[in-house]
This record gives C-alpha cells, sequence and structure tokens, in this order.
C-alpha cells in the first residue's frame, strides 16, 4: 500500500468517533483563534494605550486578554481529552482486531514468524499507529489553522511584507519532502529493529536455564547489545534528521524576519506602518515559529505511524485458516483413514509424509512409533487440520475432514503432548479450558481424581481456585501433565491425540499418570506417539513409521516376530536399559 493508502485506512479507525473528534476539532479551532486574537491585540495595546492612550480600549483591553486566556484553557481542555480517548479507543480497536486476527491464522503461520515479533506488534507498532491517527492529527489541525490565521492576519496587517516572507514557503516544502521520505525509511527499519529486540529477549529469558548452565550470559549479553545498539542508532539517526530540518527551517525563517525588518525600517515606509503593526506583524511571524516546528515534528510521528500501520496492515492481509466444509458432524464415531497422505512444510522442502496409508477404526488404539523425523507428530497434526495435507486426504467417519466446520471437527478432539500448554488462570479455569461455561464443582473434582490430580489439588492454597502462574510454574512436570489429563477427560472427545504424554517424567509421576490415562483412552479412538515402546505394548495396533512413510503395522508380538525395523527399535531399546 501507498503510504497515504495506508494513513487514510489508519484513519478510518477515528471516523467511528465523529462526534468525539468534532468536539475536539471544535477547541482546537478556539485555540488557533486565540493565539491569532492575541497577536492582534498587540496593535491596539501599543497604539491606543502607549503611543496614543484611548480611555475606551484601555478599559476594555485588560478584560479581553483575560477571556482569550480563558477560552484558551478550555479549549485545551476538552480538544487534549478528546483526542486522547480517541487515540486510546484506536489502540483497542486495533489491537483487539490485530490480536483475533492473529489467533485465527494457521500453525504455518506460527512456524514463519516468532511469537516476540507478534508481540512487538501488539504494543510498541500500535502506540506508534495511535499517536499518528490521533496526537499527529491533532497537532495537523490546530497548528495548522494557527498557521492559517497567522498568516491571514500578516496579510491583513500588510500584504507586501507578508507577500515577501512567502517567498520561503517553497524552501521549507522541499526540506520537509526530503525529510518525510527519510522518517519513513528510518522508522521502517526501527520497527523491524523492535521485533528483533524482543525476540533475542525473549529467547535469553525463556531459555535462562540453558544461558546459565553453559555459561553463555556474556554470549547474549553480546548479542543484545549489538541489536540494542542498532536501535540507538536508528532512534539517533531519527533525532539527527529531526534536529537538522528544525535548524534549516529556523534559518530560513530568520533570514525572512531579517528581511521583514529591513523593508519595513526603510523611510519611505516608516509612514505605513504604526509601531503598534509592526511589533504585531513581527510578533506574528515569530509566532509562527512553534507550530511550523510542531507541524514539521508531527511528520516525524506521522511517518512512524504509517511505518508501523503498513507493517500491522500486512499481517492483518494474511489469510486466516479456513473454516472448512459445512457437512455437520455431532459426535464422531472416531472412525479415521489416512488415504496415501503427503506433505511437506514449505516448497523448497522435501516431502516429511510420503503416501501414508493408515485406517483406525472406532475405539481402537493405535501407536505410532519411530525413529526422530520419522514423521509421526506430523502424520497427526493433520487430524485438527494444524496442517493441510498436499496430497491425498484424512478421513473421519467416512468423509474427507476438509468438509467439516474447523470448529466442530476439533470438538471431537483431545490432545495430551510433552509440552503442556497452562495458563495464568486457576486451576479449576485451566481444567475446564475452552468451555462455554464453567462445570459444577463436582465434575471439577471428578476429572481431576480420574487424572490423579485431587490429591495434589487439596493441598494447594485454594484448591481448585489456586492461582498457578504462567504456564503453571509453581506445578511439577507431572502435575501440570496429570492437569492435561483432567482436562481432556472434561472435554470428553470421542478422539484422543497422545504425543509423548509421559515422556521426561519419574517413575512414580508415570505410574499415576499412567493410570490416569487408561481411564482416558477406555471407549475412545486414541492414536498415541510414544518413544519409549514399553509404553506401547498393549495397542492394538502399531504404526512404524520411517522417512514419512508407515513400513510396518501389527500388534506388538506380530512386529517382533517379523524382525523388521520395529523389532530392531525394540531391541536397541532393551540393550540401552539393561546396559
Amino acid at each position: 500500500m501507498r503510504p497515504w493508502a495506508v494513513y487514510r485506512r489508519l484513519l478510518s479507525y477515528t471516523a467511528g468517533h465523529w462526534k468525539i473528534f468534532a468536539l475536539a476539532a471544535i477547541g482546537m479551532a478556539l485555540q488557533a483563534a486565540t493565539e491569532v486574537g492575541f497577536m492582534s491585540l498587540m496593535r491596539p495595546l501599543l497604539d491606543e494605550t502607549f503611543v496614543a492612550p484611548d480611555p475606551q480600549t484601555i478599559r476594555w483591553l485588560p478584560w479581553a486578554i483575560v477571556g482569550l486566556f480563558v477560552v484558551r484553557g478550555i479549549a485545551g481542555f476538552t480538544s487534549g481529552y478528546g483526542m486522547s480517548w480517541i487515540a486510546r479507543s484506536v489502540v483497542k480497536q486495533l489491537r483487539g482486531e490485530l490480536f483475533e486476527h492473529m489467533l485465527r491464522m494457521p500453525v504455518r503461520f506460527y512456524d514463519r514468524i516468532s511469537p516476540a515479533q507478534l508481540v512487538a506488534r501488539l504494543t510498541y507498532h500500535v502506540e506508534q499507529v495511535a499517536e499518528a491517527a490521533s496526537n499527529a492529527l491533532t497537532t495537523v489541525i490546530k497548528d495548522g489553522l494557527t498557521v492559517i490565521g497567522l498568516i491571514a492576519w500578516l496579510f491583513w496587517l500588510n500584504w507586501q511584507l507578508a507577500a515577501f516572507c512567502m517567498i520561503v514557503a517553497p524552501l521549507i516544502a522541499g526540506i520537509v519532502r526530503y525529510v518525510s521520505k527519510r522518517f519513513r525509511k528510518v522508522s521502517k527499519r526501527i520497527q523491524d529493529n523492535m521485533g528483533q529486540v524482543a525476540q533475542t529477549a525473549e529467547e535469553s529469558v525463556s531459555g535462562q536455564r540453558i544461558v546459565k548452565i553453559h555459561g553463555a550470559q556474556e554470549y547474549e549479553a553480546r548479542a543484545f547489545n549489538i541489536v540494542n545498539d542498532r536501535a540507538r542508532s536508528l532512534a539517533l539517526k531519527i533525532v539527527a534528521t529531526r534536529g537538522g530540518s528544525e535548524a534549516t527551517i529556523q534559518f530560513i525563517a530568520a533570514w525572512a524576519v531579517a528581511g521583514i525588518v529591513f523593508f519595513a525600517t526603510q523611510p519611505e515606509r516608516l509612514h505605513e506602518i504604526t509601531p503598534g503593526t509592526f511589533v504585531s506583524f513581527v510578533g506574528s511571524m515569530l509566532a509562527l515559529m512553534n507550530p511550523m516546528r510542531s507541524l514539521g515534528n508531527v511528520n516525524e510521528r506521522v511517518q512512524r505511524g504509517i511505518a508501523a500501520a503498513a507493517d500491522i496492515f500486512k499481517l492483518m492481509a494474511e489469510p486466516p485458516e479456513p473454516l472448512g466444509g459445512d457437512r455437520p458432524l455431532g459426535r464422531a464415531r472416531g472412525a479415521i483413514e489416512f488415504r496415501d497422505v503427503r506433505f511437506r512444510y514449505r516448497d523448497d522442502l522435501p516431502d516429511a509424509l510420503r503416501g501414508v496409508s493408515v485406517t483406525i477404526q472406532p475405539g481402537e488404539t493405535v501407536a505410532f512409533v519411530g525413529r526422530s523425523g520419522s514423521g509421526k507428530s506430523t502424520l497427526l497434526a493433520l487430524i485438527p487440520r494444524f496442517y493441510d495435507v498436499d496430497g491425498g486426504a484424512v478421513m473421519i467417519d467416512g468423509h474427507d475432514l476438509r468438509d467439516y466446520p474447523v470448529k466442530a471437527l476439533r470438538s471431537q478432539i483431545a490432545l495430551v503432548d510433552q509440552q503442556v500448554r497452562l495458563f495464568n488462570a486457576s486451576v479449576a479455569e485451566n481444567i475446564a479450558y475452552g468451555l462455554d461455561t464453567l462445570p459444577s464443582q463436582a465434575e471439577l473434582i471428578a476429572a481431576a481424581q480420574a487424572a490423579n490430580a485431587w490429591e495434589f489439588i487439596q493441598k494447594l492454597p485454594q484448591g481448585l481456585d489456586t492461582m498457578i502462574g504462567q504456564n503453571g510454574t509453581t506445578l511439577s512436570g507431572g502435575q501440570r501433565q496429570r492437569l492435561a489429563i483432567a482436562r481432556a477427560l472434561l472435554k470428553n472427545a470421542p478422539i484422543l491425540i497422545l504425543d509423548e504424554a509421559t515422556s521426561a517424567l519419574d517413575t512414580e509421576s508415570e505410574r499415576l499418570i499412567q493410570a490416569a490415562l487408561d481411564r482416558l483412552v477406555a471407549g475412545r479412538t486414541t492414536l498415541v506417539i510414544a518413544h519409549r515402546l514399553s509404553t506401547v505394548q498393549r495397542a492394538d495396533r502399531i504404526v512404524v513409521m520411517q522417512d514419512g512413510r508407515a513400513v510396518e503395522q501389527g500388534r506388538h508380538e506380530e512386529l517382533l516376530e517379523r524382525g523388521g525395523l520395529y523389532a530392531s527399535l525394540y531391541r536397541m531399546q532393551f540393550d540401552d536399559v539393561t546396559s
């Protein structure tokens, strides 16, 4: 989008608050009028009180000055509060739309953009946009009207001198045009750099245990200092550009003022200009400096806002994940079929799945095993449509899952994996996460008991109402896993995916979780990904994956008898354990 198109779309966010904006604009117009009014009082103040005193003027002039400042104060409050109200409303609306759009983005989107960059757009970028859409607009209107009013007053006082002042206008316009382009270019680089700063900090903070154990604090500090210094350098470029343009404009204006003084004081013109007229003219010229400086500075804010808005609107233009078809889906029976499935993560990467065909009956427990990178997790990620197939089809109850609405499809699936995600909420809210209404305490307790989680929940300070911190930082790994199982139990979905649900746990936690999983699996079509083959021996069927293909299928004993890849993997793990 061109810069003006970006800004026009940005201003559309203020259109819904036009009543507040109109009131604020009236306040800004009154502020501009008081500025011109004060300059206009300079002429009678000198000519009719000092040079040729007029009793009537002396009586009303002080009251006029007081009145101007009263009006100025009321108008300033009205415009300032009104535009701030609009700014915060724009921030709320834009940030809300952006966040909701992020929630609808496909998993592929999150594979290529880091969370820190998205957070930077939600925080830093949105604030820059609000500055351009409201505060900068305030400056444009208020100071723009002030400039127009003062120029009009200059022409009223003496059009020849005012016309001389206009000679410098093209020079100033050329400077502003150059500065606009530079501000926009540097501002875009600042936006990108802020995302890098956030990403570098997020990686170091979230991985602080690895940083400590490897003694990499100095390395991370150096890496952060590089992007941090880059931010400083870019900010200084903005300052230098702004300072240089201001100094140049003021230098040009100073020559204009000097020229006015020279021509106005020529003998042939002295009788045409009274002292009051001259002081009012020069005062108006000097009064032009502040609003012109503000208008020059507002360009920086507008360009920063345009650069930030361009990034935000580009993100909001990213297509959301598909909503799916319109085939109705009540409670699924749980029949799943992978039919010659092919998939790759990116066009420049090889296929992650290469013609996988597996049929799963309702209520069957099927385990997927294989070496890392064999395609196990990728295959099961297709069921909730985290990704869509590039070839073949995934069928549920005899129909392509793309025919079902995505929301209805995912309501049929519960997921428990090794990277449990809990939220900064109470235990009850985490167990009931995603449900439209909070279940009764009896239902929550029943789910917690079935997940072998009730024993430790009771010992928490507020039981089910205990806040557990971000991602359950106050809980152990086994406790978090049991809460995830309780969540899956409460959802009561007919299809269950278990992705390494018992990995990296101590023996006691694994025993409790395995007992909970046995209850969870009952009556559901269950797909299990496991690295430790000892945990899948009781599965109805085991599918062995290698290089994106399903190379073996059968029960544990059958696969051992065949002496193929599964037998080789099993012997390898058995030898590791016994040794």
